[in-house]
């Protein structure tokens, strides 16, 4: 009994359907790899194709008068400006979280964690803050 074989052909119709699925799969996953490895790509498609753009009224601010010395020092996830004895803590989002009153003109800061260290420079005065508590003053 002999081997029978099958000589059927794949229609032009499906060769082409087949070369297309597989050119767009691999054109797919090229541009995810470039997109994923290299920045200024990023940027070009975020912006050309995507149509993703930061503009100034997107980012979120933090208005400070530029006559007055301010502190400003950033922990955990918030910004902190101090300035005539008010410590201003602003969220990630430049929303105000809450206001302390300190008694401290010329500050250094410390920072672990979800905590920070306010002192005077050379004085006495110390504050630890975490979240939306001042912990312990003096």
């Amino acid at each position: 009994m002999g081997i029978l074989k099958y000589k059927g052909k794949i229609p032009l119709k499906n060769k082409i359907i087949i070369g297309l699925v597989i050119l767009i799969l691999l054109s797919t996953v090229t541009v995810f790899i470039v997109y994923a490895t290299n920045e200024e790509a990023r940027n070009w498609i975020n912006v050309h194709i995507l149509r993703k753009e930061v503009t100034e009224e997107d980012v979120a601010t933090i208005e400070i008068d530029g006559d007055k010395t301010h502190y400003i020092h950033a922990y955990d996830k918030y910004i902190t400006i101090l300035n005539n004895g008010k410590l201003q803590v602003y969220n990630g989002y430049g929303n105000k979280a809450y206001e302390l009153d300190v008694t401290i003109s010329n500050p250094i800061f410390s920072e672990n964690g979800g905590y920070l260290a306010i002192a005077e420079n050379k004085g006495q005065n110390v504050y630890v803050i975490s979240e939306r508590k001042n912990c312990m003053g003096q």
